[in-house]
């Protein structure tokens, strides 16, 4: 038995070293890490910060730290998310939900379900959003956190405003307001949202006067303290553009869109702001301006497409680092793993069958970690060939955006070349009424036979339709289907009631119609109200829309 114990005690002489490098790292250590892992995300170092937290993640969970486990876990999907692969930030959310409701109490996942709802707005699925922000914002009332109570609801919110449950944002709101009263920089986003709101409820002197009001706020923090500030810049500047559009103050509404233009550094944010540039000088009858920032969306989705690409490439690239530098943790744990066995086999040598029995253990133990290494590669590259597979899904989806992109502008291109053979007809026609108006006067004309004939022969030029025709024709070829669809659903209009609303289908302006018609604008006008009520349009629906909508 004194033999027994001896060999016992030799055993744990020579098993300390193991126990002192397994244990030489702290619960400390491992905050220590994540934090420098949050300091490199915030510096944009995603590879280093990525190799801090996976490190720490895997301490953390080896040694049952599931609060450090988490809080590594959900940074590293922020990574993944800044970095534009929300495929792989998905992954890393779910394996923090998972934490977070075997282990931790239910205030952590709060944090998951709002990250995922942001990963929905990003890919614009907009139900699955409103879902994830919905449950953020339910377990946020039931531990009575205020705070989160109110930031969550402003999330739902704006998500509502989107997808025009108004009145329903507009309770989440009201509810927020008195909650963020010491958060600054959620209430102004609450205000925001308060702005956005009144605005779609066509309420627009009190979004204005709001949006206003809010502005100065936002200019006089920093990026620092507002956390998202610049964003909400420019989301209360294109609202202000929207509200004075409403208002037909299209000069004061394009100053608000230039300010949002130059605030916006992001592609994505740019398209949008584009677009609302070109449509502001189109209304102010600056074309030139107008067809400018309409290829500017063109070519902010080409680049931003490029961009897109080059962070795919990029997240794939630091998968590789990361797959590497997991791969030399696992060759230092195999080293590791080679002295314990030659320590081992000393011992086994000393204490003869008691060390045959740790042996025939750890070779156990040995082969059930392989195991279970190779289940994990092997779902890794499920998991790889299914990101390759989703990959080549959005890459398809993409190139057929663009193909649809093109297609509209080469319609509009032909269009605008419609609207200018248009105009020219009109003008010919005037010139010639003019001629003929101007000659009539002329008292040698009514004399003079042979000029009268000229002047009847001028008179039935103006009266034929057949360029006319030939006009209706190209509009056919380039809109096909529209004039037959028209005409089945409404047989009652005229030819004149079928030319004016094709001018309108082409979005011509009144005085651009005027002039084609060689009426005024206030003809323009009273003549579209006719034709909308001969075809029973809606109150609520423009003509324009309705036509659209053929």
């Amino acid at each position: 038995m004194k033999v027994f114990d001896r060999l016992i005690f030799l055993l744990v002489l020579f098993l300390f070293p193991f126990q002192f490098f397994a244990q030489n790292e702290t619960q400390e250590a491992v905050v220590a890490r994540i934090d420098l892992g949050v300091k490199y995300l915030s510096e944009k170092q995603h590879i280093k910060s990525i190799e801090e937290l996976i490190s720490a993640k895997e301490i953390a969970i080896r040694n049952k730290w599931y609060s450090q486990a988490f809080n590594a876990t959900l940074n590293i999907g922020t990574n993944y998310y800044l970095m534009m692969d929300y495929g792989e930030a998905f992954q890393y959310y779910l394996q923090a939900y998972e934490i977070a409701i075997k282990h931790l109490e239910v205030r952590n996942e709060m944090a998951v379900f709002n990250n995922i709802g942001v990963l929905y707005v990003e890919e614009d699925d907009k139900i699955k959003a409103e879902e994830s922000f919905f449950k953020a914002y339910e377990i946020a009332k039931k531990v009575d956190d205020k705070k989160r109570i109110g930031a969550y609801g402003i999330n739902i919110a704006l998500l509502l405003n989107k997808i025009g449950k108004i009145e329903l944002a507009e309770k989440y709101i009201e509810e927020a307001l008195p909650l963020l009263e010491e958060k600054s920089n959620v209430l102004l986003l609450a205000k925001i949202a308060k702005a956005e709101n009144l605005f779609l409820k066509n309420q627009f002197s009190k979004a204005s006067e709001l949006a206003l009001q809010i502005l100065p706020q936002i200019n006089n923090l920093t990026i620092s303290e507002g956390n998202a500030t610049v964003n909400d810049k420019i989301t209360l500047l294109l609202i202000l553009s929207q509200i004075y559009e409403k208002q037909y103050q299209y000069k004061v509404a394009l100053e608000y869109a230039l300010r949002a233009r130059n605030a916006q550094e992001n592609l994505e944010g740019r398209k949008e702001i584009y677009s609302r540039i070109a449509s502001l000088y189109g209304k102010t009858d600056d074309y030139k301006k107008a067809f400018f920032y309409k290829d500017s969306v063109v070519i902010a989705t080409d680049s931003l497409f490029a961009i897109k690409n080059a962070a795919l490439f990029k997240s794939e690239k630091v998968k590789f680092q990361i797959q590497n530098y997991q791969h030399e943790l696992s060759e230092s744990k195999k080293a590791r793993n080679q002295e314990k066995q030659f320590y081992y086999t000393v011992l086994i040598c000393v204490i003869g069958g008691m060390g045959f029995l740790i042996w025939v253990y750890k070779n156990n133990s040995l082969k059930h970690k392989q195991r279970k290494k190779i289940i994990e590669l092997e779902l890794a590259k499920e998991k790889s060939d299914h990101l390759l597979v989703e990959r080549k899904h959005r890459e398809t989806e993409a190139l057929v955006l663009l193909e649809k992109e093109r297609l509209k502008n080469e319609l509009d291109t032909k269009n605008r070349e419609l609207t200018a053979k248009a105009m020219y007809l009109a003008s010919k026609n005037e010139l010639i009424e003019d001629v003929v108006q101007s000659l009539s006067k002329q008292t040698e004309i009514a004399s003079n036979t042979q000029l009268k004939s000229k002047l009847n022969d001028l008179k039935k030029h103006l009266k034929k339709e057949t360029q006319w025709d030939s006009f209706f024709v190209h509009f056919e070829e380039l809109n096909r289907g529209f004039l037959d669809k028209l005409t089945a659903k409404h047989p009652k209009l005229t030819q004149n009631d079928i030319r004016f609303i094709t001018f309108l289908y082409m979005n011509l302006s009144y005085k651009e119609i005027a002039s084609l018609l060689n009426i005024t604008p206030q003809s323009c006008r009273k003549r579209k109200e006719r034709i909308s009520k001969k075809m029973n349009v809606p109150d609520e629906l423009s003509l324009y829309a309705y036509l659209s909508a053929l």
